[in-house]
């Protein structure tokens, strides 16, 4: 039984074995539930297309990694940022097992931070990051609190890293970062280089991200988790409790008509067997 294990193997809906802590809190809801962040993963599997090159900001131990792998089939690809250097091993072995699926895209994988440009930040943790491996954070900063563990660790602006590649959709997951990485990637926003962007945003809406993406011609829907999928409110906030979360995420398109048509449809499509009947959404 997983929950005597510290490493336990699961198989996710999309076929994927992942190995997961079942102790901490990303672990223990993909060993419970199957499933992570159920309105997030939805959105991914939905609007990520065959051949897309997918890019995931703070991968951590590979989840929405393991959905865009299946997503962009054999002639997609996976590009993964996670600055953590114990998550980031967790990562490499989670991507090992999938390089054996020929379902899956090719990874590129990158031990750095993303931000507005290239240089040396510093990563943080503290007593959170022994029950979640998701709260680590990059600051520019290198003096911390009480209980803190600071790393210096490689920034690296998107834009540098990119040249003349398109992505189809990108997930940011950067712990308060997020501002810095839509900065440094300033040049394939102001070029429609990159077609859909999921993201975590804590700040009250409209917040500067929201600013910056409407100010290069991306529409902003608010994800919500409903009973029968996922809910998509245009140019407002989903609603949620400061105080026990989850922290709001949102889209940011470059179709708007392509992405309601996609999330609108109700029935779980990601996992459950009537997404296994009833196929993908074109």
């Amino acid at each position: 039984m997983w929950k005597s294990k510290n490493v336990a193997t699961i198989r996710l809906p999309w076929g994927l074995d992942i190995k997961v802590n079942p102790h901490e809190a990303i672990g223990s809801n993909i060993a419970g539930q199957g499933v992570y962040e159920t309105a997030v993963t939805e959105t991914l599997w939905r609007l990520t297309d065959p051949g897309d090159l997918a890019v995931d900001v703070g991968a951590n131990l590979g989840y929405s990694a393991s959905i865009f792998a299946v997503r962009v089939g054999h002639r997609g690809r996976v590009l993964c940022f996670e600055p953590h250097p114990d998550v980031f091993v967790t990562l490499q072995g989670n991507v090992e097992l999938w390089k054996r699926n020929d379902r899956c895209g090719s990874f590129d994988l990158r031990q750095v931070a993303l931000g507005e440009e290239k240089g040396i930040s510093f990563l943080h943790t503290n007593d959170w990051f022994r029950t979640n491996r998701g709260t680590a954070w990059v600051s520019l900063d290198e003096i911390g609190g009480p209980n803190e563990t600071i790393w210096r660790v490689q920034v690296q602006a998107l834009d540098g890293i990119l040249n003349n590649e398109t992505v189809g959709i990108a997930k940011i997951d950067a712990e308060g970062s997020v501002l810095r990485v839509l900065k440094g990637m300033r040049n394939l926003l102001s070029q429609h280089r990159v077609r859909d962007i999921v993201f975590e945003e804590e700040a009250a809406f409209p917040a500067p991200t929201h600013t910056l993406l409407r100010e290069h011609g991306y529409f902003i829907l608010g994800l919500e988790e409903r009973f029968g999928g996922v809910s998509v409110l245009p140019d407002a906030s989903p609603h949620f409790d400061r105080e026990i979360g989850p922290t709001p995420n949102y889209l940011a398109t470059l179709d708007l008509e392509r992405a309601t048509r996609r999330l609108t449809p109700s029935v779980w499509r990601s996992f459950g067997p009537a997404g296994r009947v009833l196929g993908d959404l074109r």
